[in-house]
C-alpha cells in the first residue's frame, strides 16, 4: 500500500466522522457517552476474555508436540502486540501477522512459526464468516413474525455477506506486493496442516468463533450504560451487524470514522436512536483504542528486548517448505 493510500484512508474515516458529528444529534450523544462514567471500566476490562479465546484459537494453530515450548501468557502478549498493529495500520490486518512471526523468536523453526499464523489468521476469518452466517440466520428466524421480506433480506445476508468477506480477504491479500511472494507456500502450510491436524483447526476455529460471540456481553452492557437496555437477542442483532459491517471495512485503519458510522446504520437498522448508535461507537472506540495501546507498549518491549527498531518494517515470511508432519 502507497504512502498516499495510507494517508487518504484515515484522511475519508475522518471526514465521514466529522460529517456524522455534525449531522447527528452531537449533543444526546455526549451526554450519554458521560453517563457512562465508571461503567467503562468493565467495557474495556471484560475484553480481556476475548484476548484470552483468540490466543487459545492461535495456540490450537500449533501442533501439539510445539505447544509444550510456548507458554501461554507469551501467546498472549504476542497476540495482543499484533492486534494492535493490525488495528492501527492501514496493512488491511496483514502487518500484524508478519510481526507475531518476527515476536515469536526462534525457539521454533521459521516454518512452523509462520505456519502457525498462516492457519490462526485463515481460521479466524472463517470463524467470522460462521458467525455472521449462524447470526444473521438466527435473526432472522427470530424476525419472522415482522415479516416475511425482512426475514427474507437477513436469510439472504446470512448466506451472501460471508462469502463477501471471505472473497474481500483474499482480493486484498492478493494485490498486497509482499505478500503476494508468500500466498503459495502459506496455502501449502494450511494445507499440510489441514491434513495432519484436523482437529486442532476445528478448535482453533471455534476459540475464535466464541471470541466474536463474546462481543455479544459487551454489546449488552454498553446499551445498559448508555440508558437503553435491550433484550439478548437485540444485543446479538448489534454484535452481528456490527462485525460484519467491521469485516467489510476492516482495510480502515483503527476504525476511524467506520466504528461510528457503522453502529449508527446498524442502530438505525434496528430502531434504536441514532444518537445512542454514535455514543455506542465512541464507547467502542475508547475500549479498542485502550487495548491497541497496551499491545503497541508490549510490542515496542519486544522489539527493545530483541535489538531491532519497532519502526522497521518486518519481512515478510519466507518462502520454504511446508511443515512436516
Amino acid at each position: 500500500m502507497t504512502l498516499g493510500h495510507r494517508a487518504f484512508l484515515p484522511l475519508l474515516g475522518l471526514l465521514g466522522l466529522a460529517i456524522l458529528v455534525w449531522r447527528a444529534d452531537a449533543q444526546a450523544a455526549r451526554m450519554a457517552v458521560l453517563q457512562v462514567g465508571w461503567g467503562i471500566v468493565l467495557v474495556v476490562g471484560q475484553e480481556v476474555v476475548a484476548h484470552l479465546l483468540n490466543t487459545l484459537g492461535w495456540r490450537f494453530a500449533f501442533a501439539r508436540e510445539h505447544v509444550a515450548s510456548l507458554p501461554f501468557g507469551e501467546l498472549l502478549r504476542l497476540r495482543l502486540a499484533g492486534d494492535a498493529i493490525n488495528y492501527l495500520t492501514p496493512s488491511a490486518t496483514i502487518a500484524g501477522e508478519y510481526a507475531r512471526v518476527a515476536m515469536l523468536g526462534d525457539r521454533l523453526g521459521a516454518d512452523i512459526r509462520a505456519a502457525s499464523v498462516v492457519v490462526a489468521k485463515s481460521a479466524q476469518t472463517l470463524a467470522q464468516a460462521v458467525f455472521i452466517a449462524a447470526g444473521l440466520l438466527l435473526l432472522g428466524a427470530g424476525l419472522v413474525i415482522a415479516g416475511p421480506g425482512r426475514s427474507l433480506v437477513f436469510w439472504g445476508l446470512g448466506l451472501v455477506l460471508p462469502l463477501a468477506i471471505l472473497l474481500v480477504y483474499g482480493w486484498t491479500a492478493a494485490r498486497l506486493g509482499p505478500v503476494r511472494a508468500s500466498l503459495r507456500n502459506a496455502a501449502r502450510w494450511l494445507a499440510a496442516f489441514l491434513r495432519d491436524h484436523p482437529g486442532r483447526v476445528v478448535l482453533s476455529t471455534l476459540m475464535f468463533v466464541f471470541a466474536y460471540g463474546w462481543g455479544c456481553f459487551e454489546a449488552y452492557w454498553i446499551c445498559r450504560f448508555l440508558g437503553i437496555p435491550v433484550p439478548v437477542f437485540t444485543a446479538l442483532a448489534i454484535e452481528v451487524l456490527s462485525v460484519t459491517v467491521d469485516g467489510i471495512l476492516f482495510v480502515m485503519p483503527a476504525k476511524i470514522g467506520t466504528q461510528e458510522g457503522g453502529k449508527v446504520a446498524v442502530f438505525a437498522a434496528l430502531g434504536l436512536p441514532a444518537s445512542l448508535g454514535l455514543a455506542f461507537g465512541l464507547v467502542r472506540h475508547v475500549r479498542e483504542l485502550s487495548w491497541a495501546s497496551i499491545g503497541m507498549l508490549l510490542y515496542f518491549l519486544s522489539a527493545r528486548r530483541r535489538g531491532w527498531r519497532p519502526h522497521d518494517p518486518v519481512r515478510p515470511m519466507e518462502a520454504g517448505p511446508a511443515p512436516s508432519s
